[in-house]
């Protein structure tokens, strides 16, 4: 009867060169600019990318940029008028607060 060996843990380090493989990708990409390469394999895949979403970003309708400091100035200038509001009247502005919101929605809904 044979005895089973006893199995070793053995692994084989890799060695990651980022310059190296910058250079390659470098090269390649170059080469197939160039047409120096034969194969039709996807080069320079992380490069197309990496730019995509800032530029769709150009094709967007509006601009987001400009319609959040427009949302954040009205929201800082509603909360600066409760805050004075509330130092000249008292606690009577949220009343009047909460009889204006739903008369305003009311006449922009209808229209």
């Amino acid at each position: 009867m044979k005895k089973a060996k006893y199995q070793r843990f053995d692994v084989a380090p890799r060695y990651y060169d980022p310059i190296k493989e910058d250079i390659e990708n470098r090269t390649s990409r170059i080469k197939a600019e160039l047409g120096m390469l034969d194969d039709d394999s996807d080069l320079g895949y992380g490069s197309q990318i990496s730019g995509s979403f800032r530029k769709n970003m150009k094709h967007a309708k509006g601009n987001g940029v400009g319609q959040t400091a427009m949302l954040r100035l009205v929201i800082m200038i509603v909360l600066v008028m409760f805050a004075g509001g509330f130092v000249y009247i008292g606690s009577d502005i949220f009343y009047l607060a909460l009889l204006y919101i739903p008369f305003y929605l009311w006449k922009k809904f209808k229209s």
